[in-house]
């Protein structure tokens, strides 16, 4: 009978500190992702951006100017290859451009990764009612474990850098999200060339900065979750590396493959189609 009330009251023990130890981790990693996910802010990166859309708007004047008189020029020649209303549906293309794309950027950080990442906390954290319990008995050296202390200091180190090194790339997500956002108004003017527009390349770089955070959101996650449910630690350590080395595949991917190039292509009809339809509304 003192048996059965032992291995009762072991299970209830295991499975309240199982309980503490998912709510905690997954508290950990709601914390980090709305740290991660708080979009910084810079009144210096302000006023270069303010300073880059005057210009832009100063530029863009110039520019089309310059479109409108080579048109008429060549059109005496005879030499024009494309018609009046291709350069008017640039001017509304990079304007409409100027004042979607801020507004593109804060949707796809926050109502398209963000939820993604809160997904990866809670479904990392559900450790199947075991992990908890079994690191604390390890920790306080009742798991039977038989792991030299030289092989855990090691292995602990290494972690610790892994996490060192993941909120570096936080710090350079913050830097490239500044970058992006200040390089609008020049992606903006360049869809008015007829040669040299950097929107595609552009979005090539938004779709990979926020990918990359993504998948090392994923591998910090997995990690833990290897760690408190007694998984392959092989595993865990292939992931740490992956943070330390982001994967190559993911610059292949938007730059060496057909995906993202088909996704610029159909957000440019979309955009060409809508501003052609405004357009057309204007000059009727």
């Amino acid at each position: 009978m003192f048996d059965w009330i032992g291995d009762k009251l072991q299970e209830a023990i295991e499975k309240t500190l199982n309980g503490w130890v998912e709510e905690f981790m997954n508290w950990i990693l709601g914390m980090i992702n709305k740290i991660v996910f708080k979009l910084p802010g810079s009144s210096f990166a302000n006023d270069v951006m303010n300073f880059f859309a005057w210009f832009t708007g100063v530029f863009a004047v110039v520019l089309v100017l310059y479109k409108i008189i080579e048109y008429i020029i060549n059109t005496q020649n005879g030499t024009q290859q494309y018609p009046l209303d291709e350069i008017l549906l640039r001017v509304v293309k990079s304007a409409v451009a100027m004042l979607v794309l801020p507004w593109a950027i804060k949707i796809i950080m926050l109502n398209i990764a963000m939820p993604i990442a809160n997904y990866f906390a809670a479904a990392g954290t559900d450790f199947k009612g075991k992990g908890g319990y079994a690191i604390i008995l390890a920790a306080l050296g009742g798991g039977g474990i038989a792991t030299s202390g030289i092989v855990l200091i090691i292995a602990l180190a290494f972690f610790a850098i892994v996490f060192v090194m993941f909120f570096y790339s936080v710090c350079v997500f913050y830097a490239d999200y500044i970058v992006m956002q200040i390089l609008i108004a020049p992606v903006a003017l360049s869809m008015i060339a007829d040669d040299n527009n950097y929107f595609q390349v552009w979005w090539r770089e938004l779709l990979s900065i926020v990918v990359s955070l993504l998948v090392k959101l994923f591998l910090v996650t997995l990690i833990i979750n290897i760690l408190f449910s007694g998984g392959n630690i092989l595993l865990a350590i292939g992931a740490g590396a992956l943070i330390i080395k982001t994967p190559s595949v993911l610059k292949n991917m938007w730059y060496g493959g057909g995906g993202s190039r088909a996704i610029s292509r159909g957000a440019g009809t979309i955009g060409s189609m809508g501003s052609r339809m405004l357009l057309t509304k204007f000059l009727k």
